[in-house]
């Protein structure tokens, strides 16, 4: 799908929803009360509340700038699973927050104490519901991706028979260090200011961040490894005997995979710590592993290599 029919996909729920918001507002604007209850309570009770103006004001222009935010996103995300995941997210974003925003206005209708206004929380099953529905819709309409395409084609590397052979590189993401960094920035500072949860959360996701955030890579005669640079666990194994190729390619992290880390995707997997050069591993079942590394084509060939071998063997 091109990128003006994914932006459009977005951009149209988006659409309608403020339309239908600003048109029931202006419509009841003099049924309104002065104060309109905007916030509700677990018990459907009113408890935060906005002028008339403010709250058509406020409401409109969520919509249309995150609207407008999800659309560019999608428009400028190639074409793969990170821009149908977008389209999909930003469609279902403009159901569940035009439904309440809707809602707030027609149960405020005709009130005169703004107080006394409630929202039934069966309103967020809706909600969530026709939210999940939409983004659906929009997830099969956009279609699933094209697979990275090959930077370069990896040969097989010849192997004489008990010759041994490996090859390994280190791969560390700035993208999962940056995270870290704020993390731990933001647990410091909780810590300071005495929440002990605001500051240990953060450490503890800025220490996984860091651990993950650097992998050793690794092609020899079991196969692919790929382990944590920092820890000896967790890691991720492709054995010889399921691979039946390898490849050099080019993968951009959002376009393809929709971010940064474990990545699953149908028949697909991938441990994704930047865009660029990436090994891509085939497997006999179909799935293939991709992982971003540098000197992918060297891995590529060597893995080759070793299949071809081990081929020889059986045979």
């Amino acid at each position: 799908m091109t990128a003006v029919r994914r932006g459009a996909l977005t951009a149209v729920p988006f659409g309608i929803a403020c339309a239908a918001y600003l048109v029931v507002f202006v419509t009841r604007y003099d049924r309104l009360p002065a104060r309109v209850a905007t916030h509700f309570s677990a018990d459907g009770g009113a408890d935060d509340f906005m002028s008339r103006a403010v709250a058509l004001w406020f409401g409109g222009g969520l919509l249309a700038g995150l609207g407008l935010l999800f659309t560019v996103l999608t428009v400028v995300s190639r074409n793969g699973a990170g821009a149908r995941l977008t389209a999909a997210v930003g469609a279902g974003t403009a159901v569940t927050l035009g439904y309440p925003l809707i809602v707030t206005v027609l149960v405020n209708t005709d009130v005169q104490n703004p107080a006394e206004v409630r929202l039934p929380m069966w309103h967020l099953a809706v909600l969530l519901l026709a939210g999940a529905a939409v983004g659906t819709v929009v997830w099969w309409l956009v279609g699933a991706g094209p697979r990275p395409v090959p930077a370069s084609s990896a040969p097989s590397l010849p192997l004489a028979d008990g010759e041994a052979a490996a090859w390994s590189r280190t791969v560390t993401s700035r993208v999962l260090l940056s995270v870290a960094g704020a993390l731990a920035l933001g647990g410091v500072s909780g810590l300071v200011t005495g929440s002990v949860w605001a500051g240990v959360l953060p450490l503890v996701l800025a220490l996984s961040c860091v651990v993950f955030a650097s992998v050793r890579v690794t092609v020899d005669r079991r196969g692919l490894t790929v382990a944590s640079a920092v820890l000896p666990g967790p890691r991720m194994t492709v054995p010889l005997a399921r691979i039946v190729g390898a490849d050099s390619v080019r993968v951009d992290a959002v376009g393809d995979f929709g971010g940064w880390g474990y990545r699953i995707r149908p028949n697909r997997r991938g441990l994704v710590l930047r865009s660029g050069e990436a090994l891509a591993v085939r497997t006999a079942v179909g799935r293939d592993y991709v992982v971003t590394v540098d000197d992918s084509t060297t891995g590529a060939a060597l893995l080759n290599g070793l299949v071809d071998r081990d081929a020889r063997g059986r045979g």
